[in-house]
């Protein structure tokens, strides 16, 4: 990562090819402002408002069904449906007007998540409002481990809101602004890590539910890792409320206003994006 926004010839460095990449995530042909479900299936014959068949699942480790007829227009891994049939974590599902469907885990259950190409998130998707890029808010932070094992309790953004307890293996130490800051960090899969922030710009300039950063792991035990707020992000839930997003823990507010990074996805006047999704 650069530690300067520009280059010697006033040139936006890779921050401008970040940002390109990240409106390709939320706004490309398969961005994810096109989420429209995500359905916990934790009971035999479950139905859903958004696509056909009738889903039931054993738990993530045990076996997950889809029954529908020839006649409901859904086809699993490039067959047509007509009866029930076996879906693993890596089933791919097409359903008429274009949905497509895949199957993801939380909390040991298996989900469905449902994609539209037509969704009003996603065409009406016209830009992500962002502060200029000032290398003022990179910082070298300390990475300090945990405990193994470490969990802690975060809320989703769901109606009602639902409790969930993540893995946080370790926290992340800094100077910023000439205060010492500490910010936890949520194990998200491989060696990614997620830090959910609030600061103060949170509930004004920036989503209430706080912004995202989203870092490697360090190789080391213990390292030292450059922080960018020039690359904080709104939470995916700001862009389809199909996305139960975790809000911060209180430990990860900072007491000042971060202004870097991500303020607001933009959209078309007539495109409401819902503020909950329900409870999974």
């Amino acid at each position: 990562m650069s530690s300067k926004c520009f280059d010697d010839d006033g040139e936006l460095t890779g921050y401008d090819g970040w940002r390109r990449s990240r409106w390709e995530e939320m706004a490309g042909p398969d961005g994810k402002a096109g989420r429209i479900a995500y359905r916990l299936i934790t009971e035999p014959g479950q139905e859903f408002p958004e696509v056909p068949g009738r889903w039931t699942s054993t738990g993530f480790s045990g076996s997950l069904t889809l029954t529908a007829a020839r006649a409901d227009g859904v086809w699993a891994d490039g067959d047509a449906v007509d009866g029930t049939v076996e879906l693993t974590d890596a089933s791919r599902l097409s359903f008429p007007d274009g949905l497509r469907g895949t199957i993801e885990e939380l909390r040991g259950a298996h989900v469905l998540v449902v994609w539209d190409p037509a969704a009003p998130t996603l065409v009406g998707l016209r830009g992500i409002e962002a502060w200029q890029c000032d290398p003022a808010w990179i910082v070298e932070a300390e990475y300090r481990p945990a405990d193994a094992g470490r969990r802690l309790e975060v809320t989703r953004r769901t109606s009602p809101s639902t409790q969930d307890a993540l893995p946080a293996p370790g926290d992340f130490v800094f100077d910023l602004r000439g205060e010492r800051h500490t910010l936890r960090a949520f194990g998200v899969g491989g060696d990614v890590l997620l830090i959910t922030f609030t600061d103060g710009t949170s509930g004004t300039d920036t989503p209430a539910m706080g912004r995202w950063l989203i870092l490697s792991q360090p190789k080391d035990a213990k390292g030292t890792v450059r922080i960018d707020f020039n690359r904080a992000v709104v939470p995916h839930h700001m862009f389809s409320a199909a996305f139960p997003c975790p809000m911060p823990p209180r430990e990860n507010h900072l007491p000042l206003r971060v202004e870097a990074g991500e303020r607001a996805p933009v959209f078309e006047e007539n495109v409401a994006v819902g503020t909950t999704t329900p409870a999974v």
